[in-house]
């Protein structure tokens, strides 16, 4: 059984709330030309495919399988072989109503999502991850980052409007990838000045602090880390005596601190009862922290992820076009 990787983006809300006016651009045509075919069946040749078919705006549902099953009003078949629209109308569909027949607009979005994304992951030639897991999905609660829903939208929505309008189609579509400049959201994740989710960078090395549990009158927080891990760690800091730490009064705030062991992550004490002081302290791994003025509630909590130096490669560093000119010899 083979797995299909997934579009970045959904089906119609994010291809509008990039290119709001998208559904407009939905491949209809006006059929026009109906003859009598006989017993309230009426045809229209030269249609080109209809996948779908439109009466007054409203979709006439499937197509039935044959000519001769039309026998109510609003049904309709199309004979790709003769491109040949018939439909069962009780009133001249020429002089009654109007008739639009296309593709189904659901399948064709769908299709231009696809390929988008498809191009996507060629394009940028880099593995992409979907953000699944405790303390890993984005703020928008999405699978992949913003950057690659917008791409594969702003790419998808380029390629529905081209038909209608190239020029504003070539418009949306640089914004995602541009050929020339290469100042898109894929070229820039391409050369590294935009990282996707799991690329090592040198802010981790220095420790991406996160909230885990904050008190409601609480106020200080670590505001800093630096330093260099000598590790990969997800490091517990925790608040275990609580109070208020302010300049020019003794602190009586303290904090504690845990690293990973064999057993697991966040399990070994490194830093114990440390009186917060207002100086970049000790953590663990390395790394220090810096506390802000505040009030502290006890258990106030943060985790602090690491990666160590070793890991930041140099591939990883945006790529830096220089220009070559030869010297006239005098």
């Amino acid at each position: 059984m083979s797995t299909y990787e997934s579009a970045f983006c959904n089906n119609t809300t994010d291809l509008e709330f990039v290119v709001p006016d998208i559904s407009q651009y939905d491949r209809k045509t006006t059929i026009a030309g109906f003859l009598p075919h006989g017993n309230n069946v009426f045809k229209a040749g030269n249609t080109g495919t209809i996948d779908t078919l439109f009466r007054d705006s409203f979709e006439l549902g499937s197509a039935q399988a044959n000519v001769a099953a039309l026998d109510e009003d609003g049904e309709w078949n199309y004979d790709s072989d003769t491109d040949t629209l018939y439909v069962y109308s009780l009133n001249n569909p020429l002089t009654h109503h109007i008739m639009e027949g296309g593709r189904d607009y659901s399948t064709l979005k769908t299709q231009a999502i696809n390929r988008a994304a498809e191009f996507i992951r060629s394009y940028i030639d880099k593995p992409v991850y979907k953000r699944k897991g405790t303390g890993v999905q984005s703020p928008t609660t999405r699978d992949y980052e913003d950057v690659l829903v917008r791409s594969n939208a702003l790419l998808a929505a380029s390629y529905l409007l081209n038909p209608y309008d190239p020029e504003r189609a070539a418009d949306i579509e640089r914004i995602a990838y541009d050929k020339e400049d290469q100042t898109g959201y894929l070229d820039r994740i391409k050369n590294g000045e935009i990282r996707l989710w799991h690329e090592i960078d040198k802010r981790r090395q220095s420790g991406v602090v996160r909230e885990v549990a904050y008190g409601g009158s609480s106020t200080g927080y670590i505001i800093d880390v630096k330093g260099r891990a000598d590790g990969y760690d997800l490091i517990k800091v925790i608040i275990s005596t609580a109070g208020t730490f302010a300049a020019g009064s003794a602190s009586g705030v303290k904090y504690t601190s845990y690293i990973g062991d064999n057993t697991g992550l966040k399990m070994q004490t490194a830093v114990s009862a440390e009186t917060i002081n207002g100086t970049y302290q000790s953590i663990g791994r390395g790394l220090s922290a810096k506390f802000s003025a505040g009030i502290y509630t006890a258990n106030d909590e943060w985790e602090v992820e690491a990666v160590p130096y070793s890991e930041y490669v140099e591939t990883q560093t945006p790529i830096k076009n220089a220009q070559a000119e030869r010297a006239a010899v005098l």
